[in-house]
């Protein structure tokens, strides 16, 4: 046993707080172990889903990130269960869990890695041994040593295995307050040091937030809102780290609201170019100066985008009909104009397509907003 204990305080030269020393950068076999078993006892209570079409995803998400935290060379195992909760687990030895709600209810990318980083800042910050050293009284050595000794031998002593169903306790049950708004924190940095967007890290919150407000009352109920208490409180934290960053907080770019789509159609036998937002028509462009009306559609779309990806808001925009023209702008940015000919073709006067504009602006982001997506 003494010898078990030298190797892991080599290993693992950590004291009971938190971040007086570095944990390894790598994987310890007395977590990797300590993982299998536990990872054992935990799937026989879920259902892993084989070849998820997320998987790829999911996996080149982990890569990016790992690199930017406490633990570079750790390798991480990700699996998805086949469960309607939005969840995710990460055991020690980098085995990690995502549930089929969890894929449904992130709706990119960043609210993705938002997940991800948050679970991996759990295993950086090695907080499921750290709650079972809590429940089994054991210095974190100790408890280490320990299980290596048990698990060199193969021997399964009670000790062991009360430990090892205390790891899968905590990932069903949930950490302690502190712990998440200590996985909050790393994983905001780490989306920033990984290139991801962090407000994806304060919509998925949002998500949660209102699917904890649909239940009624959601401390009888599973679920992750649960397991993860303060969700407002929170959502108030990332806020302030994002105002503490200067950075500001547009959602769209992690939501996907307010989609812009440029179409091409005919009508009465011409092709024409039609701009959409959110799927509702804002207005068609006709054929002009060298340009079809698709080609027309997709310039208006990708300045439209670019606007609304800086923040853009309704009173920012501004349509003025002068010369015969409608000219739409964002902060003296011209977005796009529109002639006779296309007002004509939209069926409307100038003044009158100004008009259905500009409703059709504010409806985009007023239905962007009860959604909270923007």
């Amino acid at each position: 046993m003494r010898n078990y204990l030298v190797a892991v305080c080599l290993l693992l030269p950590i004291a009971i707080g938190w971040g007086r020393q570095a944990v390894p950068s790598d994987v310890t076999p007395e977590e990797r172990r300590l993982g299998e078993e536990a990872v054992k006892e935990f799937e026989a209570k879920v259902k892993p889903v084989a070849d998820h079409p997320a998987l790829p995803q999911l996996r080149a998400i982990v890569s990016r990130l790992v690199p930017v935290t406490e633990r570079p060379k750790m390798a991480y195992t990700i699996k998805v269960v086949d469960d309607p909760e939005p969840n995710a687990f990460t055991f020690p030895g980098g085995f990690m869990y995502v549930t089929t709600g969890l894929l449904k209810l992130a709706q990119s990318e960043h609210e993705l890695a938002a997940v991800l980083a948050h679970e991996i800042a759990h295993n950086t910050r090695l907080h499921a041994l750290r709650m079972a050293r809590k429940e089994s009284q054991l210095s974190l050595p100790v408890l280490l040593s320990m299980l290596a000794a048990v698990f060199a031998r193969g021997e399964a002593t009670a000790q062991a295995a009360q430990i090892v169903s205390g790891v899968v306790q905590v990932m069903l049950l949930g950490y302690s307050r502190d712990m998440e708004r200590e996985a909050d924190e790393a994983a905001f940095r780490y989306l920033r040091q990984a290139g991801y967007n962090p407000v994806g890290l304060l919509t998925f919150f949002e998500k949660l937030a209102q699917l904890e407000r649909r239940t009624t009352p959601p401390q009888f109920l599973p679920g992750y809102w649960t397991t993860h208490p303060a969700v407002e409180e929170r959502i108030g934290a990332i806020k302030g780290w994002l105002q503490a960053a200067g950075l500001p907080i547009n959602r769209r770019p992690v939501t996907g609201a307010l989609k812009v789509e440029a179409q091409e159609m005919e009508v009465n036998g011409q092709k024409v170019g039609v701009l959409l937002l959110s799927g509702e028509e804002l207005c068609r462009f006709a054929a002009a100066e060298g340009k079809t009306g698709l080609a027309r559609a997709q310039e208006a779309a990708r300045r439209l985008d670019a606007a609304l990806d800086d923040g853009a808001q309704p009173f920012a925009f501004r349509l003025t009909v002068a010369k015969q023209r409608l000219t739409v702008a964002v902060n003296r940015q011209v977005l796009w104009e529109l002639s006779d000919d296309d007002a004509r073709l939209n069926r409307r006067s100038l003044d009158d397509l100004a008009k259905h504009i500009q409703q059709a602006l504010t409806r985009a982001f007023l239905r962007g907003r009860l959604e909270g997506q923007i």
